[in-house]
């Protein structure tokens, strides 16, 4: 059984090697503080390359370690933050509401329900393992943060990205679709200030389609009319149905 202390984000965001990086800035520091006060006890400042060098390292150093010990500060607070399962009732409800609106845009029957149930759940698999396989990290499927569900999670030290995944059978993505993305990322943003979490949050909106080119063109044109200004920082990205099966489901 999953202790509650083990569900925190920052179990999922891959170490990178910030203290080797610490470590090497350190002595390149030393070797740069030595080189600077050699050059200006000896009052060589015939030696202004030098000098100069000196100070852009000095600088570089700075900006890196401190950019470094942020990341490790924020990796860090992201223990207060903990995910939780998503309830199967609520998955159950988000599939069917969005196959029913896909059903009632193709005009299919009845009958033909169940087929489109399975082709939205292997869109939506199948997205999920690109994504996973792009980033080269580990994503949470189906789980809430601050009682916000999400279709994934990803984590990457001070970035937190909500996926949501769509299946989208014309060019255009609905208004109401567009307003509940945004009600997720601002109900969650209150939950990251609410426990003092200093990670930065981010939309990554998952579009698996089945257009021609010129539908994916209005497509795009669409989207960056409608997400152009969001106050959320929003990424979006096009996935081809047929395209996604032929790389992980058809030899």
């Amino acid at each position: 059984m999953i202790k509650h202390n083990e569900r925190s984000l920052v179990n999922f965001a891959r170490p990178a090697p910030n203290f080797l990086v610490l470590a090497a800035g350190t002595i390149a520091l030393i070797c740069l503080a030595i080189g600077l006060i050699s050059t200006l006890s000896a009052q060589s400042y015939g030696l202004s390359g030098l000098f100069l060098l000196s100070i852009a390292g000095l600088v570089f150093f700075l900006w890196t370690n401190l950019n470094q010990w942020k990341r490790l500060t924020v990796g860090e607070s992201n223990k207060n933050l903990t995910w939780e399962i998503e309830l199967p009732e609520s998955q159950r409800q988000k599939l069917n509401h969005e196959v029913i609106n896909l059903a009632k845009i193709l005009d299919i029957s009845q009958e033909q329900l169940s087929d489109l149930l399975s082709a939205y759940i292997v869109a939506e698999d199948l997205a999920l393992r690109q994504i996973q396989q792009e980033a080269r990290l580990p994503v949470l499927r189906h789980v809430q943060i601050g009682n916000v569900p999400f279709d994934g999670v990803l984590v990457k030290q001070d970035v937190v990205t909500c996926i949501e995944v769509s299946f989208l059978v014309t060019p255009s993505i609905a208004q109401e679709k567009i307003n509940l993305f945004m009600d997720k990322m601002a109900s969650t943003e209150k939950a990251f200030k609410k426990l003092n979490v200093g990670a930065k949050m981010r939309l990554l909106l998952v579009l698996v389609t089945q257009l021609d080119q010129a539908g994916e063109a209005q497509l795009r044109s669409s989207l960056v009319k409608k997400f152009g200004s969001t106050p959320v920082d929003v990424d979006i990205r096009l996935l081809d149905f047929e395209s996604l099966q032929k790389i992980y489901a058809m030899d």
